[in-house]
């Protein structure tokens, strides 16, 4: 397997689990004690305790460490159990990611609020439409240009709405976004789920 497949798919070693996971932390931690911008590389490698080569040998730099190691944790966070993953509800997923905002409000306005920056937004949305199109791939019947569009439609609207739960004055409650978010979305999106 090349370097490039693994850095992508992830390893099941337990030891780069493990460094991923403190890159990952140092990072989170980071973010919101300074803010993405005023940390490098080094910062994150002596809050991780992690050496340089083995930064680069899972990352290109922080950004792709954002990316990659944050996918990674909404993916487990999505497909963990007791998560709602009800198979016929294409949004499922969606409610978790709200779940998570609510909980974790300080990482999201870091992410997403008022504060955040052009990148940090792009990489969130990337994360989101990374998850949904895992979620909806097999389970709406449209072309791959209609469907390209479509997950870059939602996540930009999940992003939106992650952005009103985490960073709003009063916050919305989750349950009650996804709830609007499923009035609204949901019933376009059933209509195009693919017949078993």
């Amino acid at each position: 397997m090349s370097s490039e497949v693994k850095r992508l798919t992830g390893s099941t070693d337990r030891r780069v689990r493990r460094t991923k996971s403190l890159l990952h932390q140092a990072l989170i931690e980071l973010m919101l004690e300074r803010g993405y911008d005023r940390i490098s590389v080094r910062d994150i490698l002596h809050r991780a305790d992690v050496g340089r080569s083995t930064f680069y040998a899972h990352f290109r730099d922080k950004d792709d460490l954002l990316l990659l190691s944050s996918t990674d944790y909404l993916r487990a966070a999505v497909t963990a159990p007791g998560t709602d993953t009800d198979v016929t509800t294409p949004l499922a997923p969606v409610h978790t990611l709200f779940q998570l905002a609510a909980a974790n409000p300080e990482v999201y306005q870091a992410l997403v609020g008022r504060k955040s920056g052009a990148l940090l937004l792009r990489t969130t949305r990337e994360m989101v439409a990374e998850i949904l199109a895992e979620r909806l791939a097999e389970l709406l019947d449209m072309d791959e240009a209609e469907f390209d569009s479509t997950v870059t439609f939602l996540s930009w609207g999940v992003v939106g709405v992650l952005g009103a739960i985490a960073d709003a004055d009063p916050p919305v409650a989750p349950t009650e976004a996804y709830q609007r978010l499923e009035q609204l979305i949901g019933p376009g999106l059933s209509g195009r789920v693919r017949s078993g």
